[in-house]
Formats: C-alpha cells, sequence, structure tokens
C-alpha cells in the first residue's frame, strides 16, 4: 500500500525530533502560499491571531472549536520556502516547527517538517497530530484520495507509528583513537566514508551529498545490499543525522533513520555516539544492526 508520508524519528530521549516528508502535487508556489497565508492557513491547520509575517511577530493558533486547543508561538524564520517558529500549546514546555518546502522536477513540491520537542512525552501524540494534519494539507490542496482513510484512523496510525519509533533506539557508543575532525571526514564525505565502510566487499559504490536534503548512496552489487537516504542535520563536527533504507533481496526498510553524534576529548581521542531507529515491534532488527554498526565500526577504527 502507497504510503503518503515518510516519517523519522532523531534527537535525543529526552529530546525527541519528528521528521516527516510529504510530496503533493501542488505547484511549489501554491504550496508556499497553504503555508504563508492565514487564510488558506485556517483550511487545514488552525485560525491564526495576530498576523505573524516577520521574524519576532507573536501569533496564538486555534487549533480546534474546543476553546482550550491552543498554542501559542512566534515566528523564528521566515522565507520564501522555509517558516519556522516556537510553539507551545497548552502550556507545554516551548519547541520548534520547521517547515521547508522543497520543489520537486515534476512540478511538484515536498514538504518537509521538523519539530523539536522539548519533552520526550509528546512524540505519539504529535505522531499522529501531524499526520492527520498533513492529509488535511491535502485536502485544501484538492488533492484528497476517496480512498483516503478517515482522519481519526490517519491519526490513530500515525500514534502508532511513533510510539514504535520511541519504543527501543538502538544505542551504541564507541571511541576512536582520532580527533574529532578526523573522525567527522571518515562519515561525512563520499572520500572518508570509501576508505571504510563496507571495504570487505568488492566494488562498493558510494555518493554522498552531504548537506541538509543531501542525499547518499552506497551499493554493495556482490552482496545485492544498496543503502540509501536524505541528510536530516549537518552540523559540523558534532552531529550528522539522515534517514535509513536498506534495500535487499527482502524488500525496503522504512522510516529508519540514524543520529550521529561526535565529542572530542581531552586526550585527543572521540566518542562517537549512535542513535538509529525504526518501527522496530520486537527487539530483533535493533540487535541485527547493533552486530552490523559494530563490524562496520570496527572497519572504522582500523582505518585510523
Amino acid at each position: 500500500m502507497h504510503r503518503p508520508t515518510a516519517h523519522a524519528l532523531i534527537g535525543t530521549p529526552e529530546h525527541p525530533e519528528l521528521v516527516f516528508r510529504r510530496s503533493y502535487h501542488a505547484a511549489p508556489e501554491n504550496l508556499r502560499g497553504a503555508l504563508h497565508d492565514p487564510s488558506r492557513l485556517a483550511r487545514w491547520f488552525g485560525e491564526i491571531d495576530g498576523d505573524p509575517a516577520a521574524v519576532g511577530d507573536a501569533f496564538t493558533a486555534s487549533l480546534s472549536e474546543d476553546p482550550d486547543d491552543v498554542a501559542v508561538g512566534r515566528v523564528l524564520a521566515c522565507e520564501e520556502d522555509l517558516v519556522q517558529v516556537s510553539w507551545s500549546w497548552q502550556g507545554e514546555a516551548e519547541s520548534v516547527i520547521t517547515a521547508r518546502i522543497v520543489p520537486l522536477g515534476e512540478g511538484g513540491a515536498e514538504l518537509r517538517l521538523h519539530h523539536a520537542l522539548a519533552e520526550p512525552g509528546h512524540a505519539a501524540g504529535y505522531g499522529g497530530g501531524w499526520e492527520q494534519t498533513l492529509q488535511s494539507l491535502a485536502r485544501a490542496l484538492d488533492e484528497g484520495s476517496p480512498q483516503a482513510l478517515p482522519d481519526e484512523e490517519i491519526e490513530a496510525e500515525g500514534v502508532r507509528t511513533f510510539r514504535l519509533l520511541t519504543r527501543s533506539p538502538l544505542h551504541i557508543e564507541r571511541r576512536f583513537a582520532a580527533g574529532v575532525d578526523r573522525v567527522w571526514r571518515a562519515f561525512a564525505s563520499a572520500e572518508g566514508l570509501r576508505t571504510w565502510w563496507w571495504n570487505q566487499w568488492p566494488d562498493v559504490m558510494i555518493e554522498a551529498d552531504v548537506r541538509p536534503g543531501g542525499a547518499y548512496r552506497i551499493q554493495a552489487p556482490a552482496v545485492g545490499i544498496t543503502l540509501e537516504g536524505t541528510y536530516l542535520e549537518v552540523d559540523e563536527p558534532t552531529r550528522l543525522s539522515f534517514t535509513w533504507t536498506w534495500r535487499d533481496a527482502d524488500g525496503d526498510s522504512e522510516d529508519e533513520a540514524v543520529d550521529l553524534h561526535l565529542v572530542g576529548e581531552h586526550d585527543g581521542s572521540t566518542l562517537l555516539t549512535i542513535r538509529h531507529t525504526g518501527p522496530w515491534a520486537d527487539d530483533a532488527p535493533a540487535e541485527n544492526y547493533r552486530q552490523g554498526w559494530g563490524d562496520t565500526l570496527d572497519a572504522l577504527d582500523l582505518s585510523f
């Protein structure tokens, strides 16, 4: 079944970050209007008070007819294809929402939504809420499908997805006898990756456009494996996060992501922390990845 929205969970257990990507047939300028025009926002998001048109402007968002279903925020960034706001719903700790429009070659556009939460307990609830909201946007753009599930089921499915994503992420720590800049280059460039990633197999092909929104692709034809994804966060030399799609004879993985954090130590070594998330109903996928990451990081260690 076609899944219109791709999801990812990055960040930390204390401060989860929800990522959504959904493509629309609408032209980029149409999607921009839906994102910037308060009268159009009311058709799919909520009633906006305060005329938030510039950085620093405050606003109130009434999300339903319930008088308590209200959020407040202020504009942090406002560009043609980028809107970023602070957000606090019903007095919760302030979070940050970033919406980015990416024009697509065939005339449509992709909306990339990133919600960095300040509290861990709201991830599943916001996951469901955003899932339903992105479907409301599709209807507002006249892209609603008669086969689409009712809003309540769409929201419930989003809640289930993020409950699985937050259930049991894989957490790995590894220390390397190399400076943080050197470890960063090993991960954050195609040239660096080629020196160690899957070097036990012949003819591995690696492409990496290391920037937010850039893509990477690693192919191992000898064993029929392809790994690819999109970079989400690139903060040199301390953080690199990206979606993760593993393709082999068994099919494609879905909604997985990896978040890498690098910390330079006083002795010149580097502590690497990996958080790998996926919608796993049991511990088997994480344990399989634990073994794979261990072997792969052994190769990185030997490269220094």
